[in-house]
């Protein structure tokens, strides 16, 4: 019973965060005039998943900088559809102009229990996975995952029933139809043999 009186105004404050996004989109997923949206998910498990902070870089198709977005698992909380667990984790929306892209790397940093102490830790991921935005499109990429509680690891997941979920709970746009479905995938390694 207490726990109820705890979780219900946290959930709520938790929400009430994530209007700024609502308010920004204004129940539409339609882009600003020229652009396009992609949307991905940033996501990670831990033994102490309240210590982790995670990153992916996006570039330009010819390997230029264009932003890194973050995702703080102390703050960010992806929920899904009502009665869906929620995740840590954060959904992002990058506005972009048309073309080719990458989700260039992903890197995670996390404390990691050893002991009396905490020993803080640091991974990079390489990803070289491309997508394209064309005009007045959105994009769904699907999820980046961190699984840091023993040997770091990367996945990339279709997440999109949760995603869209958190979409229409939390962003407060309820048609999701016109979103493409496009999700990321490394591309090969080319090894060199001599």
């Amino acid at each position: 019973m207490l726990r109820n009186a705890i979780l219900i105004p946290l959930v709520v404050l938790l929400l009430a965060g994530c209007t700024s996004m609502a308010t920004r989109l204004n129940g539409t997923l339609t882009p600003p005039d020229g652009h396009g949206y992609a949307i991905l998910s940033l996501t990670a498990k831990a033994f102490d998943p309240d210590s982790v902070t995670a990153y992916v870089q996006i570039t330009d198709d010819h390997g230029r900088y264009v932003t890194n977005q973050l995702a703080d698992m102390n703050t960010d909380t992806v929920f899904g559809e009502q009665g869906m667990s929620p995740v840590e984790g954060k959904l992002i929306l990058l506005t972009l102009t048309p073309g080719r892209y990458q989700a260039a790397q992903a890197w995670a940093h996390w404390n990691e229990p050893s002991g009396m102490w905490a020993q803080h830790r640091y991974q990079t991921f390489p990803l070289a996975a491309p997508f394209s935005v064309a005009v007045s499109e959105t994009v769904y990429l699907g999820e980046i995952q961190f699984d840091l509680s023993l040997l770091p690891e990367m996945k990339l997941n279709n997440a999109y029933p949760r995603d869209m979920g958190h979409i229409h709970r939390v962003w407060k746009v309820p048609d999701t139809q016109a979103i493409h479905v496009r999700l990321l995938q490394t591309r090969p390694v080319q090894t060199i043999t001599q």
